[in-house]
């Protein structure tokens, strides 16, 4: 009876903490829905769907967030859309005279659709390490080279990141050599708009992960 007892006491325990424990504040309903397929030369981790499936969640929540918003505005950032492109997938919003775009107008291109849709073809780079993948503007499919994708404990959380950045270049934002010369900004990644949201992501679900709330 004791053990009961005692038994009792820590489930009362658990769903008491799991009642009154921290949780992201939410200021939006972004749904991501992400598909893969693995190309014949790539390999992925025995567990990687339910890996994605878990970047999948964990992506939808910190771009519903506050956390997400607030870390935005506070940002600004070097022209890296709009100098050449004449895609029409999103909104055209930035400093004429100074090229710089605002946190909030990436904020606003990313969460335009509440729900997104992405394709991730994992395929093998070869011999070259420095690229996890790349994207294009306006098209709802990423590559991911398979290298990186080892399994453990943060391959989630890594994941989130990287889709995170190659989202962000699919609503328009590109890097720095793939600009106008005038709006380049150099090995400086807090201009890059992708780096940033990229980066922005990481450091949230890091926060999340130490309080607990993920």
């Amino acid at each position: 009876m004791k053990k009961l007892g005692w038994l009792l006491l820590v489930i009362l325990a658990l769903v008491a903490i799991n009642i009154f424990a921290e949780k992201p504040s939410v200021v939006a309903d972004i749904r991501f829905k992400i598909s893969f397929n693995v190309d014949e030369k790539a390999t992925v981790p025995s567990h990687f769907a339910d890996t994605l499936r878990k970047a999948e969640q964990l992506l939808s929540r910190v771009f519903s967030s506050a956390d997400f918003k607030e870390a935005l505005y506070k940002q600004n950032y070097n022209d890296s859309a709009y100098s050449k492109s004449k895609k029409k997938c999103f909104e055209v919003v930035y400093d004429q005279t100074t090229g710089r775009i605002p946190g909030k107008a990436v904020y606003d291109n990313l969460l335009a659709d509440k729900e997104v849709n992405l394709t991730i073809n994992i395929k093998n780079n070869g011999d070259k390490k420095g690229t996890m993948g790349s994207s294009n503007a306006c098209s709802y499919s990423i590559t991911t080279y398979d290298y990186w994708l080892v399994e453990n404990g943060e391959l989630a959380q890594r994941l989130a990141r990287h889709i995170a950045h190659e989202f962000t270049h699919v609503r328009g934002f590109r890097h720095d050599n793939k600009v106008d010369k005038a709006y380049k900004w150099g090995r400086k990644t807090e201009e890059d708009p992708a780096y940033g949201v990229g980066n922005i992501v990481g450091e949230i679900l890091k926060m999340w992960s130490k309080k607990g709330m993920i």
